[in-house]
């Protein structure tokens, strides 16, 4: 039984290394995990009692816990390409009839636009999705 003792202590620094070379927030939980498994060998608890508290924690961290951390984590991502330009105010350069292909001025750059609604040479208009290479937007006034 003085074996459990090494093999909680084991999966504990494994996934500690684990998750210190990728940071995907998924090793850790079983790190963490691996914690009251070796309290409980420390106690001379039942093996299968240990192995069943491990799996238990395991899998509660993972789903309670991994998606809240993760909001978190991705506080700092940076929008690029073609994300980015969502939000953005521009400028309609040709008249856009309702679901016909018209054409906008967004950040210098010229984009065929659809809407919903007919919108006129140089009213103001706001990105609110892209599809494929066109941009659906709205007047705005």
């Amino acid at each position: 039984m003085d074996w459990f003792l090494w093999l909680w202590l084991g999966i504990f620094v494994i996934a500690l290394l684990i998750e210190f070379i990728t940071a995907d927030m998924v090793s850790i939980w079983f790190s963490i995990a691996a914690i009251p498994s070796f309290i409980l060998a420390l106690l001379s608890v039942q093996p299968v009692v240990q192995i069943m508290v491990f799996v238990v924690f395991a899998i509660v961290l993972l789903v309670l816990t991994r998606p809240v951390v993760m909001k978190y984590f991705k506080t700092n991502e940076i929008k690029t390409n073609v994300d980015a330009i969502i939000g953005s105010i521009g400028t309609c350069t040709e008249k856009i009839v309702i679901n016909e292909i018209g054409h906008v001025k967004i950040k210098n750059q010229i984009w065929s636009a659809i809407s919903n609604q007919t919108i006129e040479i140089d009213d103001h208009v706001r990105v609110l999705d892209v599809e494929g290479v066109k941009l659906v937007v709205e007047k705005i006034d």
